[in-house]
């Protein structure tokens, strides 16, 4: 091989490496700061998101926008000093309480949840907690096995990391979270 041919090889390989260290620090720029694979450990939000169910995270939701009622949150949970997925129940400032029938009520008025299944019994203590501001009450979707706010009271928005946007594994349960 001449040494013409060695350049370009040489030039060839480097353009490679380029697009290749280019392509990885997007790859992690995306990772650290818009979107994150995580995957749902507990059995706390079934039967809306199972244990072993991979989800992407969108970390940039809530930087531009409120966090609502009803949405599937990332949290890293202070009780469990590990990352969980609930839903959010109350949001700041308001009075959440429980009856024993298994109601839940904001301000006194009890709320639709709809996103649980119709034959679903569960049975709260007689129980209320204030929210306060930049204060969120969460709860998993299956409430019989969940430790949630209900366990570890209200949590702050900074321990919120992002909203779970889209189910991508396994196969057969790809799409949005209920």
């Amino acid at each position: 091989m001449n040494s013409k041919n060695k350049k370009n090889v040489f030039k060839e390989l480097l353009g490679y490496l380029i697009v290749a260290v280019i392509a990885a620090m997007i790859s992690i720029g995306l990772r650290i700061f818009v979107i994150e694979p995580f995957i749902v450990p507990t059995p706390s939000m079934s039967p809306t998101l199972l244990v072993g169910d991979k989800v992407i995270v969108n970390k940039l939701e809530y930087k531009y926008r409120e966090i609502k009622r009803g949405d599937i949150v990332a949290i890293y949970s202070p009780l469990e000093k590990k990352n969980l997925v609930k839903r959010v129940i109350g949001l700041q400032n308001e009075v959440i309480s429980f009856d024993k029938e298994g109601e839940v009520f904001i301000d006194g008025k009890k709320i639709e949840e709809t996103y649980l299944p119709k034959d679903f019994v569960v049975s709260y203590e007689n129980r209320s907690y204030e929210i306060g501001e930049d204060e969120y009450f969460v709860m998993g979707d299956n409430r019989n096995n969940s430790a949630d706010s209900r366990v570890f009271g209200p949590i702050r928005s900074d321990k919120i990391f992002g909203k779970v946007i889209f189910i991508y594994g396994p196969l057969s349960r790809i799409g949005k979270p209920g």
